[in-house]
This record gives C-alpha cells, sequence and structure tokens, in this order.
C-alpha cells in the first residue's frame, strides 16, 4: 500500500490530504443459474447479469457511480 500526499491551494490556503492508494481486485463468480456477479469488496461495489457482458457492463456503472459519489462527497469536504 502506498500513499501520496496532494497539495490543494484554494482561495490562498494550503490544504493537505493523504491518499491511499491500493490494488483494488474484482472477483468474477458464474451463479448456478448461468448468470453472473462480479464484486469488489474493497470498494463496496457489486453487479449482476444474465450473461457475463452484462455483468461487467453494470459493473462498470456501478463503478462509475461510486467514484462520482466519492468525488463530490470528496469536492465538498474542501470546500471553503
Amino acid at each position: 500500500m502506498s500513499v501520496k500526499k496532494l497539495k490543494i491551494i484554494k482561495n490562498n490556503f494550503d490544504y493537505h490530504m493523504s491518499v491511499k492508494i491500493k490494488d483494488v481486485k474484482a472477483k468474477v463468480i458464474r451463479e448456478d443459474d448461468g448468470s453472473y456477479s462480479i464484486a469488489c469488496s474493497a470498494l463496496g461495489v457489486y453487479s449482476t447479469g444474465k450473461n457475463l457482458q452484462d455483468a461487467k457492463k453494470n459493473y462498470l456503472k456501478a463503478i462509475e457511480l461510486h467514484l462520482s459519489v466519492l468525488r463530490d462527497k470528496a469536492t465538498e469536504s474542501i470546500t471553503v
């Protein structure tokens, strides 16, 4: 696990924050009914689909939504 320091300058004030970056892996599961699930417990993102292609498509949408929420929360936390 590595930590990178970011320096954010806003309104002539300096803000420092640490960002932990780690390997994130997703697990692809073939269900008994032939459908697929994709799980990334590190991020708390999960999806399902009738086939692998649908599961991947749904997983990408879930990741995009999850990251947009994180981005919004991070932006709100630094607003001065």
